[in-house]
């Protein structure tokens, strides 16, 4: 247990609210944030505490309302969801009740760390609610906030909004690395591919701050996205719209001729698409674009949208091999064996 003089303490400290109960017996520091928990709950919860506290407190230790106070280096960002999953069990509900990504990376990070296991599995089901193993659960995820359709499968269901700034996909990734969880690796890879892309002089390789916390890709890491980021883009867009020229003439087809015209309008029509979601090629044709095509015989529809189906499958199976990744079907084992089949049903 860390102690430290009245001196060394820092400046205007605060009081976590939610987290200061009147008869705790154990005072926790993290940052500039403290929190008057029970000493009891926490060691019965984690055995990395549990170890902790079982030293006894050193003649003169610092007392705070005569509580022992205990330094954690972790920062407040991630303590509070944490030690609120603990003693406020409502504050982090089983998926897929809705939560945030700043709760889900505080309370992942910190139950791998403190060995609070079933909040670990908790906290890793949510992640990857967001981050699918397969195309058609990537396809259908979506979040509802506390508007849920009740008619909408769990396993649908993503229970947080993407945060609105790119550095979430260095932290994804750095988590990812550090709880041993490397299914979530292709789709967050995949989300920072977009952003070097697209900007490939932001600071993807310098590190960044996230809610005042640095975060750094690893070596290995930063040669992943070099080299993943250019399969991903301009090459696997044009497999994925290679079915909109090729073949030229579709078996079956009543019209060939007017057919192949629409393909080929359907192609200057996507121009835009193509132009703005190179880096995205999952999303380079969507339900909406099928409008483009209106016209064309029957039988050249049913062929290009299995052809298109196939080519979108083609390269979600290459995406982990894109970045040194595990195949899927590992990748789909290691999950397993980390928190169960079924989580979303």
């Amino acid at each position: 247990m860390e102690v430290d003089n009245v001196e060394t303490q820092p400046k205007e400290l605060r009081r976590a609210d939610e987290l200061w109960f009147e008869d705790g017996n154990l005072v926790i520091q993290a940052g500039n944030s403290q929190y008057r928990v029970y000493r009891g709950i926490l060691a019965m919860r984690s055995p990395v505490f549990k170890d902790m506290l079982s030293f006894p407190q050193p003649p003169g230790a610092e007392l705070v309302e005569n509580c022992p106070l205990v330094h954690l280096p972790d920062p407040e960002v991630e303590v509070t969801p944490f030690l609120r999953a603990i003693f406020d069990s409502p504050s982090f509900m089983p998926h897929p009740a809705p939560t945030t990504y700043d709760v889900v990376v505080g309370v992942l990070r910190l139950s791998h760390k403190y060995e609070v296991d079933c909040l670990r599995r908790r906290a890793l089901i949510h992640l990857s609610s967001a981050y699918r193993t397969t195309l058609p659960e990537s396809d259908n995820s979506i979040y509802y906030g506390n508007q849920m359709d009740p008619s909408c499968p769990a396993s649908d269901i993503r229970s947080f909004e993407w945060p609105d700034n790119w550095t979430h996909d260095i932290v994804t990734i750095q988590l990812a690395r550090e709880v041993d969880a490397p299914w979530i690796l292709p789709w967050a890879f995949y989300c920072l591919g977009i952003v070097y892309y697209r900007e490939p002089d932001n600071d993807v390789f310098h590190g960044a701050s996230s809610n005042g916390v640095s975060v750094a890709l690893s070596l290995q890491d930063r040669k992943s996205i070099a080299r993943g980021h250019k399969l991903q883009s301009i090459s696997s867009a044009v497999d994925i719209l290679r079915f909109l020229t090729d073949p030229i003439e579709i078996e079956g087809c009543t019209s060939p001729k007017s057919c192949y015209l629409k393909r080929l309008r359907a192609i200057d029509g996507n121009r835009e698409n193509l132009r703005v979601y190179a880096s995205i090629p999952l999303a380079l044709w969507s339900k909406d674009d099928w409008k483009l095509l209106e016209g064309l015989c029957p039988i050249c529809l049913v062929v290009l949208k299995r052809t298109h189906r196939s080519a979108r499958h083609a390269f979600w199976d290459k995406l982990p091999e894109m970045y040194g990744l595990p195949q899927w079907e590992e990748l789909e084992r290691l999950k397993t064996a980390a928190i169960g089949t079924d989580l979303f049903c």
